[in-house]
């Protein structure tokens, strides 16, 4: 049997296939898990200067904290006695960020074990407070 192609036909398969294709598009778009959106990005905005003073702050007044791995021992040495937020955030996945408080020794070291960190890159974002200014302070790593 053989089938008669003419242009009406042609167009209605050629619209159906491309709107088949356009459905499923939009399926897959809504199975996403995140929309990559930022919700908060207008509260992020208005804070944006004062976490810029932040991290400028730790270059001028030179507080910048020695980072160094010393097999599963991630080591910071600060300038003095100190106290904030350790967080360890992983490119690849979001889940798996971590965020520890930290208070360091009389000579300004603390020590943070990463046997519990996946081995790979990471993103370390420290924030402490000095005696009279906050401090913000990023650097990448890589978990061995």
């Amino acid at each position: 049997m053989e089938i008669k192609m003419n242009w009406g036909r042609g167009l209605f398969i050629g619209m159906s296939i491309f709107m088949l294709f356009i459905i499923a598009l939009a399926v897959m778009i809504f199975r996403q898990d995140t929309d990559g959106y930022d919700h908060g990005y207008y509260e992020k905005g208005l804070e944006f200067n004062a976490e810029y003073n932040r991290e400028k702050g730790v270059f001028t007044d030179g507080v910048k904290p020695g980072i160094k791995l010393a097999g599963n021992i991630l080591q910071i040495n600060f300038k003095e006695k100190t106290e904030g937020r350790l967080l360890l955030q992983r490119p690849s996945d979001e889940k798996m960020d971590k965020s520890l408080m930290f208070h360091s020794d009389p000579t300004g070291q603390v020590r943070v074990p990463l046997k519990q960190f996946a081995h790979g890159h990471w993103q370390l974002v420290l924030a402490w407070s000095s005696t009279t200014k906050q401090y913000t302070y990023q650097q990448k790593i890589f978990v061995p």
